[in-house]
């Protein structure tokens, strides 16, 4: 299954008709599909829909439960069926063993769990919390689903927003924890399984990423250790097939993830999606030479955070006739996690050292100023902006959890806990559309276990990264990939005339009309009208409609709040 949405009864009774039938047509709502339907029991209603009905079923039952598995848990040591593994966690006999089997998991994974013999409803997901769970309980009944717009659509639900919630949206793109914009709707954290006792729920962190030991140095053996971890992590998502697909950018994430997948298909298609004479467009077309693999490209006048898995899903489609019959066109390679989980971006070295001299309130200036993460407080109603004073430094510092033999993994378990874990949210939540599952190595568990154990200074700049890089094959170092600013180069000569993706170039004020659209598309949002000065807002989009003043950071926050319809 590739999604899932419903409701239990915590007190036991039946589900009344009509709730049935609103959370049947929210559902199809959110899928746009034709989805199925199961009553579990008469308090428990399981929805689902899967993207691929000719791939093994994630849907297990016996007389004494059912469980269903969205993503891959990754239970196996070789190669395997996931129907055995949705199998495995269907035949746990308690909370206890659930766990145990959740823990021995390595994969990007969410699911549900219904104990018809002890009435017994839970729910989990991923050691990263990157497969999203959100669930909300109105009187008796606990409301879940992987889709959170499956919440909007429930007509006897009535969605209230929390300010502070909204105001880390805005500034983020995304909520901290186990927050959403929506007061008393949750969404499950790292490592969190969620287990209904009596007429009530509990939440359990079955892992928890502080129990992994830090280490003092850096060793050969750490980095070959760490090197051969990832190899067996793109081992176990490989599937039978003799064709794959990747995304393929001009970076690093993607380049070595090709280069293991490479070697085990016969044909490996890589996709880049860039601006024309870029450094991503080039050092891609030119690593995809080098390796022989089935290249294609193309080519946008601006390319401004685009769905990706919808772009692919497209190009695929232009492209079948190109792909074998037995190709899972729905599966695709993603080097997703790499630059943050492996290369430490964001974390500067001036952050580090203020966290181990144990200055929390500097660390996380320096990280605000250097991401320019900020709250646009003079579009607020006046009345709310005392309530946004020093709002974002202390959301952070209540997400940071002290490591006594690492004080700077503090800020790494938090962009791991956080940015990373939100990165795919909108991929998830569009996943009914285009149709893309993601295969994505760098959120191992067991890899991100090894690189979790590296001191923080050893990750800084990509230091570690580079050390890793060399165990890869000679081939995938032969041609230049594109670096952050300020950390490890490439030693490659790079050549001129590519546009690179981090320049700043002054560019003139944007009159075009899309700008103002946006605004016009924003105004009409519930959350515009709860929290914005209007005339602030129109003033500020007129002088910028005509060219008189460039507020393209409030035109960003504009299209964040167009999706809270």
């Amino acid at each position: 299954m590739t999604v899932f949405a419903g409701i239990f009864d915590l007190s036991g009774q039946a589900l009344d008709s009509s709730i049935r039938s609103a959370a049947t047509l929210a559902f199809t709502a959110s899928c746009q599909h034709n989805i199925n339907e199961q009553l579990l029991d008469q308090n428990c209603l399981l929805l689902s829909y899967h993207i691929n009905e000719t791939l093994p079923n994630q849907l297990q039952q016996n007389e004494y439960s059912t469980s269903l598995i969205v993503g891959d848990p990754i239970l196996r040591t070789s190669p395997g069926e996931l129907t055995q593994e949705t199998a495995a966690l269907n035949s746990t006999e308690n909370e206890t063993s659930l766990f145990t089997l959740l823990t021995q998991a390595k994969g990007v994974f969410a699911g549900v769990k219904y104990d018809n013999k002890n009435k017994i409803f839970s729910l989990f997901t991923d050691k990263s919390g990157i497969r999203p769970v959100f669930y909300i309980q109105i009187d008796n009944l606990l409301i879940f689903s992987s889709l959170s717009s499956f919440f909007a659509h429930l007509d006897f639900l009535t969605l209230e927003t929390e300010f502070d919630n909204f105001c880390q949206s805005i500034a983020f793109g995304f909520c901290l924890s186990n927050k959403t914009i929506y007061k008393n709707l949750y969404r499950l954290d790292s490592g969190q399984c969620l287990t209904t006792q009596g007429n009530q729920y509990k939440i359990n962190t079955y892992w928890d990423w502080q129990s992994v030991k830090i280490k003092k140095s850096v060793s050969q053996q750490d980095i070959a250790d760490a090197y051969q971890s990832f190899e067996q992590a793109v081992k176990l998502r490989l599937s039978q097939n003799q064709q794959a697909i990747a995304f393929l950018s001009g970076g690093l994430d993607s380049r070595v993830i090709c280069s293991q997948v490479n070697q085990q298909v016969k044909e490996l298609h890589t996709f880049n999606f860039s601006t024309e004479r870029s450094q991503d467009n080039e050092f891609a077309r030119l690593y995809a030479e080098q390796d022989e693999l089935i290249h294609h490209e193309k080519q946008f006048a601006t390319l401004s955070f685009p769905n990706w898995a919808q772009l692919i899903a497209n190009t695929i489609e232009e492209k079948s006739d190109l792909f074998l019959a037995s190709t899972n066109r729905h599966t695709v390679w993603s080097g997703d996690g790499g630059s943050v989980g492996v290369g430490s971006v964001y974390i500067s070295q001036a952050i580090n050292d203020a966290l181990i001299k144990g200055n929390t309130s500097d660390a996380i200036a320096k990280y605000l100023t250097a991401t320019r993460i900020s709250i646009p407080v003079r579009f607020l109603k006046s009345s709310l902006h005392n309530q946004t004073k020093d709002l974002i430094a202390a959301s952070i510092a209540k997400e940071f959890i002290s490591n006594d033999d690492d004080p700077a993994k503090s800020i790494y378990y938090f962009l791991m806990n956080n940015d990373q874990k939100r990165h795919l949210e909108n991929h998830f939540e569009t996943i009914c559309q285009h149709q893309i599952e993601l295969c994505l190595p760098f959120f191992d568990s067991d890899f991100l276990e090894k690189i979790y154990a590296i001191p923080s200074t050893e990750l800084l700049n990509h230091k570690f990264y580079m050390k890793w890089f060399e165990h890869f094959p000679a081939n995938t170092k032969v041609t230049p990939w594109q670096t952050y600013p300020g950390h490890e180069k490439c030693p490659l000569a790079v050549p001129a005339g590519l546009s690179y993706q981090w320049d700043n170039p002054v560019k003139p004020i944007n009159t075009n009309k899309t700008d103002f659209k946006v605004y016009l598309d924003a105004r009409k949002s519930p959350v515009f009208k709860k929290y914005f000065s209007s005339s602030q807002v129109i003033l500020a989009m007129l002088l910028h409609r005509f060219g008189l003043k460039d507020f393209s950071y409030l035109v960003k926050t504009l299209k964040q709040i167009s999706r809270f319809k």
